[in-house]
Formats: structure tokens, C-alpha cells, sequence
């Protein structure tokens, strides 16, 4: 009996050990994520690279889960997409869907190097971001930020956080749940400060 049980202990053991060392995954917006986004965009993008914008998008809305990082260029007269996801890896580079419908809003703006962007503050954004938003809100999720270069090559940020209004929970029609989400945007001013879109 007791070795049985010993048995079943190591058994546990090394099932928590292998399931914990084994999970890359990567929430943005906690406290070690905007590093473990460097690291992706380190890996998977040239680091020189001219880009007019990066994105880092969750899976879900309401999940921060790291669903993709995307960087937007220019390649001759196309706008041009590299996307890399944890589920998928690197992707093809593809032509933006603006580009690909020749839409007339879509202009060229001045570009800077991929490794320009830091990414590492976004925890740290999105804490302060969450203290502006109204207390009848919870359950904060990022779920977009983006870096973009403005006509005078100046990088700016804007990012999207989701939250659930308490005392709202999920409703379930038949198999299908639904849970109603608000979305709050924000900026990062060249100082630093978050500042909510009204």
C-alpha cells in the first residue's frame, strides 16, 4: 500500500511538473508579460526592420490571453502583414486587407525599426489605464495595443482594455453563453501618461 502511494505522489509530481513547465502561455498584461512579448518580437521579427505599426492582440475578448503580434509595412505600393501567433508560429507575410481593396484611406506614413518599439511597459499601462476606468467595472482584459509612427515619425500608443459590468453575469440560451463586455480605450502620451478616450 505504501508503495502505491508513493507510486501515485511521484506520479502527481511530475504530472504538475511537466504541465507547469510546459505552458508558454502569455497574458500581455500581467506583470512578466510585456517581457515575454519582447522576447516573441526578439525571436520571430528582424529587429531592424521599417514598420508603420505593431500590434499585439489577445485571443479573446474578455481572456488576455497573447493571441497574436502583427507588424504593418510597406513593400513597393503594398501594404504588407507579418503576423505571428502562439498556436500558429510565424506566418506567411501577406498583403493587408486595406491594401489588397486599394481602399482610398489608406496612405503611407513614416516608419521606424521594429526594435523601437517597448513593449515591456504594458503591464504597467494597462494597471494604470484600469484605475481610470469607472468602479462599476471589473475583470480587466487587454485586449488590443498597438504602436503606430505618425507623418512626423513619432511613435504612439493606443490600447483597448474589457472589462464586465458587476452584477452582469453570463446568460445561456439553449448551448450558446454570452457574457456582455464594455471596451475602454487609451492613449500613452509622450510623457508616459495614460489618458482614457473619452
Amino acid at each position: 500500500m505504501k508503495r502505491i502511494k508513493i507510486t501515485f505522489l511521484a506520479l502527481v509530481a511530475s504530472t504538475l511538473l511537466i504541465t507547469s513547465c510546459g505552458n508558454s502561455t502569455v497574458y500581455p498584461q500581467n506583470e512578466d508579460g510585456g517581457k515575454a512579448v519582447k522576447q516573441i518580437i526578439e525571436k520571430n521579427f528582424d529587429p531592424e526592420k521599417q514598420v508603420e505599426e505593431l500590434q499585439i492582440r489577445s485571443k479573446e475578448e474578455l481572456y488576455g490571453e497573447l493571441g497574436e503580434v502583427k507588424v504593418v509595412y510597406w513593400d513597393g505600393d503594398k501594404q504588407m502583414e507579418d503576423i505571428y501567433s502562439p498556436a500558429d508560429g510565424m506566418q506567411k507575410s501577406k498583403e493587408s486587407f486595406a491594401s489588397e481593396k486599394k481602399m482610398p484611406f489608406l496612405k503611407k506614413t513614416k516608419t521606424v525599426a521594429v526594435k523601437s518599439f517597448d513593449v515591456t511597459p504594458i503591464p504597467y499601462k494597462v494597471g494604470e489605464a484600469t484605475t481610470l476606468i469607472p468602479q462599476e467595472y471589473e475583470n480587466y482584459s487587454l485586449h488590443e495595443y498597438t504602436f503606430s509612427v505618425d507623418d512626423n515619425g513619432k511613435v504612439k500608443q493606443l490600447f483597448a482594455v474589457n472589462a464586465t459590468k458587476k452584477g452582469e453575469g453570463k446568460s445561456q440560451q439553449g448551448r450558446m453563453v454570452s457574457q456582455n463586455y464594455y471596451t475602454f480605450k487609451f492613449t500613452v502620451d509622450e510623457n508616459g501618461k495614460v489618458a482614457l478616450i473619452p
